[in-house]
C-alpha cells in the first residue's frame, strides 16, 4: 500500500466525496450528500451519517434545486415528470425533518435525565447549563415545527424548494427548444 493510498483510505468520507460531481455552488446532484459536505458537519451528523440537527434541515432547503430541475428538463422535459419529481424532493424533506425530530425527542429525554439525576446531586451550574441546552432544543424544534408546517402549505421556506426546481426544469425546457428548434436552418 503507497503513501497515498493510505491518506486516502483514511479520509472521512464526507472530505473524500467533496467534489465529485460538484455544480456551480459546489454541490452534487445529491442534496443528501451535499448535507455531509457542507456545513457545521459536528452540529448536523453523528458518526454514523443519520442527520441530527435543524442545520440538516436547513442544509437540505438550500440545497441548487434550480440546476436539478435543468437536468431533469433535459432527461424528461415531461409535466408530470416534474411534479413527480417535486413531490420526491418534498418526501425527502419531509423524512429529514421526521429524522431531525427523533433526534431532538431523544436528546430531550436524556437531557430530563440528566437534570434530574445531576439536581439530586447538587450540581446546580451544570443543571443550569442543561437546562440552557434544553432550550436550545426547544427553540431548534420549534423552528423545525414551523418548517413542517411550510412544507404542508407549499409557503415559507420550502415554496424556495418548488421555486427554485421549476425555474430549472422550465430554463431546461427552453434549451431543448433552442437547440432542437430554434436553431435548425431553415
Amino acid at each position: 500500500m503507497g503513501f497515498f493510498q493510505f491518506n486516502r483510505k483514511n479520509k472521512p468520507q464526507a472530505i473524500a466525496g467533496s467534489d465529485n460531481g460538484t455544480g456551480r455552488n459546489g454541490l452534487s446532484a445529491n442534496p443528501a450528500a451535499d448535507i455531509v459536505n457542507h456545513g457545521n458537519q459536528q452540529a448536523v451528523f453523528r458518526a454514523n451519517g443519520e442527520s441530527k440537527g435543524i442545520e440538516a434541515v436547513y442544509a437540505f432547503l438550500q440545497f441548487d434545486y434550480e440546476s436539478k430541475g435543468y437536468n431533469d428538463a433535459l432527461t424528461s422535459p415531461d409535466e408530470s415528470y416534474k411534479n413527480d419529481n417535486v413531490e420526491l424532493i418534498l418526501l425527502d424533506l419531509g423524512i429529514l425533518i421526521q429524522q431531525v425530530s427523533t433526534y431532538y425527542e431523544d436528546m430531550l429525554r436524556e437531557l430530563d435525565f440528566h437534570i434530574a439525576s445531576r439536581s439530586r446531586g447538587g450540581l446546580i451550574d451544570l443543571v443550569d447549563e442543561l437546562r440552557s441546552k434544553k432550550e436550545m432544543v426547544n427553540e431548534h424544534m420549534a423552528k423545525l415545527e414551523a418548517v413542517k408546517q411550510d412544507m404542508g402549505s407549499s409557503s415559507g421556506m420550502t415554496r424556495r424548494i418548488l421555486l427554485s426546481y421549476q425555474r430549472g426544469f422550465m430554463r431546461g425546457m427552453a434549451a431543448l427548444t433552442y437547440s432542437n428548434v430554434l436553431n435548425r436552418k431553415i
